[in-house]
């Protein structure tokens, strides 16, 4: 048997055993359970999967180096090319700091929390260690599993409950995902949690009409000023709870259950909240922070179609929260049974979802729908009325995933309750083998696979060939970052040079200026349509070779050979 199914099997076991003996089962046993099992999936094959342009950023952001050493439209080596991923010792917090106010578009807590965790770990030859990198993203994501026990347990008053939000936050795939990635998400959920579990304490309070506690409230503006120094999309958050405060409050005044004494405590917290988002963007953020980062996310409208696209992205989303299994394999069979299967268990889960759904009731379950429900408006109002498509980025969705847990394990205490003790196993389990699939990358796979595209460079050329693309941002870069860190990992005896054109009508002149016998277009858009594809471009002296290569995902290249 494998492995991990035979990790999978015993915990589940274990499981049924402890909650069977009742109240005599010390609940830190069954929590130890899930963060065992939590911890176990996020560090499985860590460093098994590429590093991606977004984790380049974070590496070179957090170790105090920037991108200034690659240069731009001349021949770059390889050891020049990786030069921002090299240790710095002399680096310090400040100097982290002010790289994020002026080269990249994300708050800088998170970096320079990295900054000082990287250097409890040795270097990979001089280079960054992923493992380094990625680990403090992974251990973040522990640390979520007591803390979703707590953010159950507290405001629901149940073991139960408590339990199994932990048990979901450790096994979701989507939880998965995040905590592997060298990014600052999991360090988000965290805030969000820790928000979540105040706001919802703090409604509590308002709907008895007793005081909130000033610990809560300053609990909650911590919170909130935190997760606002980790990701601006934080504040997605904040929006969601203000709306849903807003109902409260219409409902309280219709009611006459209105209390100032409490709803000036909470206007507190969203007045701290606004003079810490002042203080920061007046004092500290220069005017045209990250203004060139954002043009992925700009939705376009010219197609119909699309404006069905944050529906499904997130739904999609949500699905992945609970179950993804190998949808989006290469092999079609693959992709058929895999769809089939949670097609299935969707249909199985849902009826039994829907009647726990109308069974539980309490102000804490509608506060928490309610919260969820504005998120997801958010997302909405975002994507359509500003035209900033921020579902394109299933990342972004940390805002409402610890809700959406929560919201789960409800259901699934409900069912629990109900007997349907199978159904809850069942919906760990896919949770659990759908985590495998990320670990595997067999699920939310890795947008760029350079260790696919190395071997076939390096099979088919020389290290005379460079490696062209067009530079636009700080994407390129780390396109080409992965090439080459791929190259020192695979065949560190070669040394392919690179070259990064910011004019794309300038390659021509720039390949005469190369004189190389061969080279390689990477991403680089075709002149005449300005679309990634692999038509080939026109180029004095050079031809396309004749030869296909396979498909590599990020990557659209093409050979060329050159009469020199």
């Amino acid at each position: 048997m494998n492995p991990s199914a035979k990790v999978g099997k015993s915990v589940i076991g274990t499981f049924l055993k402890m909650v069977k003996t009742g109240k005599n089962v010390p609940d830190f046993w069954l929590l130890g359970i899930w963060i065992v099992l939590g911890t176990f999936l996020r560090f499985l094959l860590l460093t098994a999967k590429p590093p991606w342009t977004d984790e380049f950023a974070t590496m070179v952001f957090s170790a105090g180096n920037n991108f200034d050493s690659v240069p731009i439209d001349r021949l770059v080596s390889i050891d020049t090319l990786l030069q921002p991923l090299q240790v710095n010792p002399t680096a310090t917090a400040p100097d982290v700091i002010d790289l994020l106010l002026h080269e990249d578009n994300h708050p800088p807590l998170y970096f320079v929390l990295a900054h000082f965790w990287m250097k409890l770990f040795p270097d990979g030859g001089g280079y960054i260690s992923l493992f380094a990198a990625r680990s403090l993203a992974a251990f973040f994501g522990v640390l979520a599993i007591p803390l979703s026990y707590f953010l159950g347990r507290i405001v629901f008053s149940s073991r139960l409950v408590g339990q199994l939000c932990a048990a979901m936050m450790a096994l979701s795939p989507y939880a998965i995902f995040s905590a592997q990635e060298a990014r600052h998400y999991t360090l988000a959920i965290l805030f969000v949690i820790t928000s979540l579990l105040c706001f919802l304490v703090s409604s509590q309070y308002l709907f008895q009409r007793r005081k909130i506690p000033y610990f809560v409230i300053f609990g909650w503006l911590l919170s909130n000023c935190l997760g606002l120094l980790t990701h601006y999309f934080f504040s997605i958050a904040i929006v969601a709870e203000g709306l849903t405060l807003l109902f409260i409050l219409l409902y309280q005044i219709y009611r006459k259950q209105f209390q100032l004494a409490n709803w000036v405590r909470v206007g507190l917290v969203y007045l701290g909240t606004a003079s810490f988002l002042a203080i920061w963007f007046l004092t500290v953020i220069p005017k045209d922070h990250g203004s060139q980062m954002t043009d992925w996310i700009v939705r376009d409208t010219r197609n119909l179609l699309i404006l069905l696209d944050p529906v499904f992205q997130l739904l999609g989303t949500m699905i992945t929260m609970l179950s993804l299994l190998p949808v989006e394999s290469d092999n079609l069979a693959i992709v058929i049974i895999s769809g089939a299967l949670m097609l299935a268990f969707f249909l199985y889960a849902i009826p039994r979802f829907k009647r726990s759904w109308s069974s539980v009731d309490g102000w804490e379950f509608r506060v928490l729908v309610g919260f969820w429900a504005s998120s997801i408006a958010t997302f909405f109002f975002i994507s359509y009325v500003l035209s900033m498509d921020i579902t394109k980025g299933a990342r972004y969705s940390f805002v409402y995933f610890p809700a959406v847990i929560l919201i789960v394990a409800v259901l699934l205490a409900d069912g629990w309750r109900r007997g349907w003790k199978r159904f809850v196993i069942g919906v760990l389990v896919m949770a659990f083998v759908s985590s495998i699939c990320v670990n595997l990358n067999l699920g939310y796979r890795k947008y760029y696979r350079p260790d696919r595209l190395v071997p076939i460079i390096r099979e088919n050329s020389t290290d005379s060939a460079p490696i062209v693309t067009h530079y636009k941002s700080l994407v390129e870069v780390g396109e080409m970052m992965g090439i080459a860190r791929e190259f020192k990992r695979q065949f560190p005896d070669r040394n392919p040079r690179f070259l990064f054109i910011s004019r794309p009508e300038e390659l021509k002149d720039k390949v005469v200026l190369a004189e190389t016998p061969e080279l390689w277009l990477v991403n680089f858009p075709n002149p005449i349509e300005l679309l990634y594809r692999q038509i080939p471009i026109d180029l004095p002296g050079c031809r396309p070779v004749s030869e296909e290569f396979p498909y590599v995902a990020g990557y659209v290249y093409k050979k060329y050979s050159c009469e020199r």
